[in-house]
Order: C-alpha cells, then sequence, then structure tokens
C-alpha cells in the first residue's frame, strides 16, 4: 500500500472532490449494502445506482462497473479512484469481499462515513462564526478607507481647532491607504493566499500540528477528533474482519495530525511483532490518554476490541461536540471585545471633532 502523508483524510475529500463529498458516498455504499442483502447480482447494483447517479459519481461508477464486468473485484475496481475512494473504503471493501460479508461491510462502511461527515459539520461549525465575522469586519474596514474616510477626512482637515489624537491618526491612516490602499489589498490578499498555500505543504506540519497540539481549547478539538477518527476506523476495519497489521496500517493513512500519523506507524511497526496494541498506545500518552489503553486492554482481553473502539469513537464524538461548543464561547467575546475597541476608536476620532465644532459655534 503507497504511504499517504498525513492529511489525506476524509476531511479533504470532503473539501477536494466537489459534488462526491461523504455523504454522497455514504449513500452510495447504503444503496450498495441493501441491494447485495436483498440478493441481487454485484454488476445489476453498480447498473442501477449508475443509472440513478449524476456528474462525476455517474461517469466513475461506469468505470467501476466495467472493471467488475472485466472479471476484476470491486475493491480493485474502487481502487481505481483512489481521489475519491481512499484506503479505507477500499480495504473496507477488500475485507467484505475476503470474508463473504460485502453486505455488512457496506454497511459498517456506510456508518463511518456518515459519522465522519457529522465531525466534518461540528469542526466546520465551530469555525464558521469567527469567519463570517472577521470577513464582515474586513470588508466593513475595506468600506470605511476606501468609500467613507476620503469623504471625511478634508472635512476635519479644514477646520481650524486642535484635532485628538484618535482624529490625527485616522487622519494619518486614510493617507496611507489612499496612496498605498492598492498596493496594501493586493500585498494582504497575496500573503493569505500564500499562507493558505504553505499550510497545505508536508514540510510545515511538524511545526504547525505541533501548535494545534498546544493551544488551549483548539487542542481538546484537535486531540478529540482524531481519537474518534483512530477508534471508529481501526473499530470499523477489525469488524469487517481485517486483521490488526492491516487495518492499523489504514488507520494510520485517515490520521489529519502529524504526530498522530507518526505514532500509528510506531503502533504498527510493534503491533506487528506481538506486543499488544494497548501497551503500544500506553507508549504514546500525550496522544491517547490512559482511558483509551485501558478500554482497549478490557477489549483484547474480552475478545471484542472491535465493539470497545466503536463505543470510545462514540465517547470521542461527543467530547468533539463539547468541544467545539467551547470554542465558539472563548472565541465570540474576544471578537466582540474587537469589533468594539475598532467601533470606540472610529466614534472617538470622528464625532469628538464635531463636539468640537458645536462648542465653538455655541460660543
Amino acid at each position: 500500500m503507497p504511504e499517504k502523508r498525513p492529511g489525506d483524510s476524509y476531511l479533504n475529500l470532503e473539501i477536494n472532490i466537489g459534488a462526491i463529498n461523504l455523504e454522497t458516498k455514504a449513500i452510495f455504499a447504503k444503496h450498495l449494502a441493501i441491494m447485495q442483502k436483498a440478493g441481487m447480482s454485484l454488476t445489476e447494483s453498480l447498473e442501477i445506482i449508475s443509472d440513478s447517479s449524476s456528474g462525476k459519481l455517474k461517469k466513475i461508477l461506469a468505470g467501476v462497473l466495467k472493471s467488475v464486468q472485466s472479471g476484476n473485484t470491486l475493491s480493485s475496481s474502487f481502487a481505481r479512484y483512489p481521489r475519491v475512494f481512499n484506503t479505507v473504503f477500499v480495504s473496507s471493501i477488500f475485507a467484505g469481499e475476503s470474508s463473504g460479508t460485502l453486505d455488512k461491510s457496506l454497511e459498517n462502511l456506510a456508518l463511518q462515513l456518515e459519522k465522519e461527515r457529522e465531525l466534518y459539520l461540528k469542526i466546520k461549525g465551530a469555525m464558521l462564526y469567527p469567519i463570517v465575522v472577521l470577513s464582515a469586519a474586513f470588508i466593513l474596514g475595506s468600506v470605511l478607507s476606501f468609500i467613507v474616510l476620503p469623504k471625511i477626512i478634508p472635512l476635519f482637515e479644514g477646520l481650524r481647532v486642535n484635532l485628538p489624537f484618535t482624529t490625527r491618526v485616522l487622519i494619518s491612516f486614510s493617507h496611507f491607504m489612499e496612496k498605498n490602499g492598492t498596493v496594501v489589498f493586493i500585498s494582504l490578499a497575496a500573503f493569505i493566499i500564500f499562507m493558505f498555500w504553505l499550510l497545505r505543504q508536508k514540510f510545515v506540519h511538524p511545526i504547525t500540528h505541533w501548535l494545534l497540539l498546544k493551544l488551549p481549547v483548539v487542542k481538546s478539538i484537535v486531540i478529540n477528533s482524531n481519537l474518534a477518527r483512530f477508534s471508529r476506523t481501526l473499530g470499523m476495519l477489525l469488524k469487517s474482519g481485517l486483521s490488526i497489521d492491516k487495518a492499523l496500517e489504514v488507520t494510520r493513512d485517515t490520521m489529519t495530525n502529524y504526530y498522530y500519523y507518526r505514532s500509528l506507524i510506531d503502533v504498527s511497526a510493534r503491533v506487528s511483532k506481538g506486543i499488544k496494541l494497548s501497551d503500544n498506545l500506553s507508549q504514546h500518552q500525550k496522544l491517547y490518554p490512559k482511558m483509551v489503553s485501558k478500554m482497549v486492554y478490557v477489549g483484547e482481553e474480552a475478545g471484542r476490541l472491535d465493539e470497545t473502539l466503536l463505543y470510545l469513537a462514540d465517547f470521542y464524538d461527543l467530547e468533539v461536540d463539547t468541544a467545539t461548543k467551547g470554542l465558539s464561547t472563548a472565541i465570540e467575546p474576544i471578537l466582540l471585545i474587537f469589533i468594539g475597541l475598532v467601533v470606540g476608536f472610529l466614534a472617538l476620532s470622528i464625532i469628538t471633532p464635531i463636539y468640537s465644532i458645536t462648542g465653538n459655534i455655541r460660543r
């Protein structure tokens, strides 16, 4: 199996592949599971789903159907489209084909995709509020800088009164933006684009992912989301019949954090030597809390490791929900204070000279 970089996960698929998102793939897997359970042939099932699909998915399913009709397995046919069907998807189907439980594997896969989508929406929802507020503040600042201030500042400059410090700062800022506004705007846009590009590069992951694990509030979301993904993916693959070695290898490639990815490389290597999974996880307590290793130990001893991992996944899903709400609660007052300070500065800068004018007229 080709090694993937950390971050090649469901979350990225949700963003990158447009119409073929997690919801679409979950529905597809569920429909295929129902048809297989009803006793329909694989080619007939694919034909029906392909006919009822549209866009990119229809084209891909036509290719999968053609491959299956040529004698290839379903898993190898899906593996031809790695940007759409990742290693978890392909490996789950492979396990189902190998064990003769394809319908159950597809049902488990559909549930996995639905849970991943819920996780993605929780994280997206937590980030939506600050993004909207900051975007609105940026637009408001641009309107003030390029439209409002150029019309007001000449009035203040013509006044024969001592202008307050805030007004003088505002005048200086207006002149600066008038002369360099285009350069500032282009530079800011270029900086934002560059930062988006930089953060996606593999060589900065050790730094950025370490910071995410250390930042207050944010680290809870990162840790809990990675633990939820680890537990659910590994549990689902084991339930589908994959060996622990293969399941860990596939799970490793779904981790979005560099340090979780690296930890599973070590865990996978040690498990392949016969060391228990719980003992391996206990060696990485900063990433896997004691509760995880203890629960895994209980699951191993009881022979129900897959069920234990799926229980842990549900637990950490709830933790992600709590952490995302905490993030919104923490960010909201900070943003309100920031906006309040900006509005207060503008109000003082504009209203104070007007009061000075009014006072001179009365005299």
